[in-house]
């Protein structure tokens, strides 16, 4: 069984990469490099860029100064719709986005899917952040359909040819908004779906994909999540197709360096059996396309 942690890094299928989940610093918890350390981490392996990531704060606008102190852009941002924005929020969506971001999370740690799923074995606080009573969850569709907040977010998120993530809702929930972005041209992106709080089939997957949304398959989801591989990841890709898929770390984490731990899932990968052309496309070209940058 191939281990991302195990794998000699592959920096050259770096070149032209973009990894659209990490985390920095500052946050509400310690993270192991700062916006702008990051930046330059990324233009050092010869990356084409990186999305920056919090559960708590927006990152659009703030990567600017990253970006202003490197001298080009490298780094993206977005805006995570949990409870510090006011929950499934068309505002902060649609200011995030007149920022410049290029992704909008669906709730992630405030969706009723994780909080449930953290009270349930007694977590209390999730990266820094409280989980949330039973009656402040954020919920994205009601009776089936999208809410009215969570319809108007899917258009804002297509006026500004941006993408929206699933973040960590319900796998019924993301069939639901998947169906809703095919049907308003809105770019979708269903985050680590073997993620635990996730852990959608490949048949699940598959159905997904056909339908336009594409798999952002992460390292941290492999680290963290029993039974997850990299075995696995690699016969998802087989089955879906790198047009549908895409690699990311969700790393940040203060022992997990983003840069290195792409360059090493991405040898894990090669080593699981995925050729190197397939690799570099699921680093590069399907992301970059997926954003339009």
């Amino acid at each position: 069984m191939t281990a991302i942690d195990d794998a000699e890094p592959a920096y050259d299928l770096l070149d032209g990469a973009l990894d659209v989940h990490v985390h920095t610093a500052p946050d509400l918890v310690e993270r192991f490099q700062s916006d702008v350390a990051l930046a330059h981490a990324v233009r050092d392996a010869g990356m084409r860029g990186a999305v920056v990531k919090s559960h708590v704060v927006p990152t659009a606008g703030r990567v600017e100064l990253a970006n202003e102190a490197l001298g080009e852009q490298v780094l993206y941002g977005g805006v995570a719709l949990n409870g510090s924005v006011g929950g499934v929020n068309p505002d902060a969506a649609e200011v995030a986005l007149d920022l410049g971001a290029k992704v909008v999370w669906l709730p992630t740690a405030w969706s009723h899917n994780h909080a449930s799923q953290a009270r349930a074995t007694g977590v209390e606080r999730f990266v820094g952040q409280r989980v949330p009573d039973a009656d402040e969850d954020l919920h994205v569709t009601a009776d089936g359909d999208l809410t009215p907040a969570t319809r108007r977010v899917v258009d804002l998120v297509a006026e500004h040819d941006a993408v929206l993530g699933t973040g960590h809702v319900h796998p019924d929930a993301i069939e639901t908004v998947v169906d809703a972005c095919a049907n308003a041209g809105t770019r979708c992106l269903v985050n680590h779906p073997f993620f635990r709080v996730l852990d959608l089939s490949i048949d699940q997957q598959a159905a997904l994909a056909d339908r336009g949304a594409v798999m952002e398959f992460c390292g941290y989801a492999v680290q963290s999540t029993e039974g997850h591989t990299v075995e696995r990841v690699a016969r998802a890709v087989e089955r879906l197709g790198p047009e549908h898929c895409l690699l990311a770390t969700d790393f940040g984490q203060a022992s997990n360096p983003p840069v290195e731990g792409l360059a090493k899932f991405a040898a894990a990968l090669v080593d699981a059996g995925l050729d190197r052309e397939t690799v570099r496309r699921l680093l590069s070209e399907t992301p970059t396309d997926l954003l339009g940058v």
